[in-house]
């Protein structure tokens, strides 16, 4: 779903992202904080530069700084692979979530950050 929703305008992958991070980030805030949030984009983007070699490195940092790079990184690639990276990187993020605070939590706050259409397949609890 996070794919379908991102390839909508192949031109905008970036910027549809970057909008999805934003959404996220301001759900979450009320409950992890800014930093919370922040450290765990960090370890998301860690691990999707596994896959994406392209993706730039950095530290944990404010999110608005981290959207800054990851748009000039999604604006440097073709559409299909800007898109996996982002789904990549915002399934990381989502499986965590999923871990530290359960299926049921996780879901209702994606639901309030992106609405019904594009959650009702995005988060489901992990195989252990």
């Amino acid at each position: 779903m996070i794919e379908h929703a991102l390839l909508r305008d192949p031109g905008a992958v970036a910027e549809v992202s970057i909008g999805l991070w934003q959404q996220l980030a301001t759900a979450l805030n009320q409950i992890i904080g800014e930093r919370g949030v922040e450290s765990m984009y960090a370890r998301s983007l860690l691990q999707s530069q596994k896959h994406f070699s392209w993706l730039t490195r950095h530290a944990p940092q404010t999110l608005e700084a981290a959207m800054t790079m990851l748009r000039s990184d999604l604006l440097g690639q073709p559409a299909p692979q800007a898109c996996a990276a982002s789904t990549a990187m915002l399934t990381h993020f989502i499986t965590t979530l999923i871990l530290l605070i359960g299926e049921l939590l996780t879901n209702s706050i994606l639901r309030q950050a992106w609405g019904d259409e594009l959650v009702n397949q995005a988060g489901t609890e992990p195989n252990a």
